[in-house]
């Protein structure tokens, strides 16, 4: 059953009508779509559409935009690292030097040139992801950052893009070592508090917050990470991340020609800081079993999706008619 709230909307806006009657269907090539909850804003009109009851709910890789968060705030507060304001260009091995033994050499002479932006643009020489939960699972999470640290590292750091769950959780590491506080702490505190989320659950790698995943929010508070995108950072008035790491973070840093598929309605052409950058002004962040982020500044757009279905592609393809 479909639970909606929809404003009124004005004629310079998109169709959410039409969308949401053929949402309604749930269907794709005879496929059932398993959407939880959509929010569509468009120039502050907000319409929200509940499949289920709304609960908090995994918002997976989404968090990631949070981490590239917390790094800005890091950089305008100028939190020191090793006496120095940390900075995009700080390097990262410094910070995770001697809390692990890393036995392959030539990762170790990769890692030490690793910077805080490698990590931002996953270009830190993985060949792919090794860290998702299924790669994972029988890995002693006490162990994990040893796990990280010893893969091998086939490519040369800084030139090719390869997405990975292991850059943020090393930027959690970073926050603990050398800031002394947890990644999801100092989120709570810096980003959450102000947005009025409350209610959360952000699970741990051992001592390290997990970071690249394992987040739970809410529909209404996970749409307000979409609001900070669209907003350069405001949310309510006030502003809560700097505007000009807004713009960096959503602006086009390395392509990604491996992972562009042009049939695709949100194809990824490049990204920016843990988001990927697609045709016709859209950026956006989504995460496993369909989570979305979706803007597209020029037509003053936000779309939010939570899902349960673990064929991404036929979630995007309900957004065909409205965007495309």
């Amino acid at each position: 059953m479909l639970y909606s709230n929809s404003l009124k909307l004005k004629d310079n806006m998109i169709n959410i009508e039409d969308f949401i009657k053929n949402l309604e269907k749930l269907s794709i090539n005879g496929k059932q779509v398993d959407i939880d909850s959509v929010y569509i804003e468009q120039n502050g009109h907000l319409s929200k559409h509940y499949f289920n009851t709304e609960q908090l709910h995994r918002i997976r890789s989404c968090s990631k935009l949070l981490v590239a968060m917390a790094v800005g705030l890091a950089i305008e507060q100028r939190l020191l690292v090793n006496n120095k304001p940390i900075t995009l260009d700080t390097k990262v091995y410094p910070i995770i030097k001697g809390l692990v033994n890393i036995t392959n050499k030539e990762n170790l002479k990769k890692i030490e040139e690793w910077t805080i932006k490698n990590l931002l643009t996953h270009t830190t020489g993985y060949e792919e992801q090794m860290m998702s939960e299924r790669f994972i699972q029988n890995i002693d999470k006490e162990k994990l950052l040893e796990y990280a640290l010893n893969f091998e590292l086939p490519y040369e750091v800084g030139n090719r893009f390869a997405y990975n769950n292991v850059e943020p959780f090393l930027i959690a590491v970073l926050f603990k070592e050398a800031f002394n506080i947890d990644l999801d702490m100092f989120i709570e505190e810096q980003i959450f508090s102000k947005l009025d989320i409350s209610e959360f659950l952000w699970g741990k790698y051992g001592k390290y917050c997990m970071a690249s995943t394992g987040l739970s929010l809410t529909h209404l508070d996970f749409h307000k990470i979409g609001q900070l995108l669209l907003y350069c950072g405001r949310y309510n008035g006030n502003q809560i991340i700097p505007e000009k790491w807004i713009h960096e973070m959503c602006s086009l840093k390395i392509k990604t020609p491996d992972y562009y598929k042009p049939e695709r309605v949100l194809p990824k052409i490049g990204v920016g800081y843990f988001s990927f950058i697609s045709r016709d002004g859209y950026v956006f962040r989504d995460g496993s079993d369909g989570q979305y982020i979706i803007i597209n500044k020029s037509q003053n757009l936000l779309i939010t999706i939570l899902s349960s279905e673990p064929n991404m592609p036929l979630v995007t393809e309900t957004l065909r008619g409205l965007i495309l």
